[in-house]
């Protein structure tokens, strides 16, 4: 071999075994250079992804924290709506036919089954309710009656006042009007501390013809935005106790052709609960469509 080819190839591995080793100090510098990138690229990835989590949270929180006002937004407007039909049933517009289905005297331990056959029939009704708890001597019983008025609320009836104890007599609710206001105000106080809803419709217990104070009584209900509920139907429970049937019959067989019917039931009767189902149907059938009562209902005298 030519000493220049042999100087050549010399040259050309010299060459070779240089280029083989920039190449690779050029790799590493990409490679650190990369590194450095990813480095710094990291956390600034995982600070707009923790912004991010952040922004939807805040954005998920602002919806709970408005969802009281959406709901009550609603209820405005189902209730603006029932308002409606029921003033051109009123005024002979609608063919249309109400019943407001309304339980007394509860929460009772049997309070629950009556909620289980309104929520089968997807039925509203409207509870006027005492207030039981321990304070009222029902302290074995208290967490119990709490999840019946929040079931109540939840499912959409109407929850309504009754006075906190009920007691009649003399030396009961109507003894005197301050005592009675003091026995609605201590109801309406306890339902909304208790589960942050204010009641504005009550009745009388026993029907506002039971006391002679009941004229007197009625403005003082006003000055405090109430409105109170009689009855045009019941089923007769808050008597003498009777057949299922019988309380069917009751309600079914005496509408008279009333466009608007409040019928009045206790939710501790467990005649009227057999009878309920049926109470549901036959009215249905009479075409009624049920309705869970509201102030601004002509039903509810101010």
């Amino acid at each position: 071999m030519k000493q220049y080819d042999r100087f050549g190839i010399a040259i050309c591995l010299l060459l070779t075994v240089f280029s083989v080793s920039l190449f690779a100090e050029n790799r590493k510098l990409l490679k650190d250079t990369e590194t450095a990138e990813k480095e710094n690229f990291e956390p600034e990835m995982k600070n707009a992804l923790l912004q991010k989590e952040v922004s939807e949270l805040t954005e998920e929180c602002q919806v709970y924290e408005d969802i009281d006002t959406q709901i009550e937004e609603v209820k405005d407007q189902y209730f603006s709506l029932a308002l409606e039909l029921e003033t051109k049933i009123v005024n002979g517009e609608s063919e249309k036919k109400i019943a407001y289905l309304t339980f007394d005297d509860g929460p009772y331990y049997r309070s629950e089954k009556f909620l289980d056959v309104l929520e089968e029939y997807d039925v509203p009704a409207t509870f006027f309710s005492l207030m039981k708890c321990a304070e009222t001597g029902y302290a074995d019983e208290d967490e119990f009656y709490d999840s019946i008025y929040r079931r109540i609320l939840s499912s959409g009836h109407t929850l309504g006042n009754h006075t906190a104890t009920h007691k009649l007599g003399s030396g009961g609710v109507y003894r005197s009007v301050d005592a009675f206001m003091d026995e609605i105000v201590r109801n309406r106080d306890f339902i909304e501390d208790r589960y942050g809803y204010r009641t504005v419709i009550m009745r009388f217990p026993g029907g506002s013809a039971t006391s002679s104070k009941t004229p007197d009584i009625i403005p003082e209900l006003r000055k405090i935005g109430y409105g109170y509920v009689d009855w045009n139907s019941a089923t007769g429970d808050g008597g003498k106790n009777q057949a299922p049937e019988v309380f069917r019959d009751n309600v079914l067989n005496n509408t008279n052709g009333r466009k608007i019917l409040v019928v009045l039931m206790h939710d501790y009767a467990q005649n009227t609960l057999i009878a309920l189902p049926e109470i549901i149907e036959g009215l249905q059938k009479q075409g009624y469509i049920f309705l869970p009562l509201f102030y601004e209902s002509s039903m509810v005298k101010k």
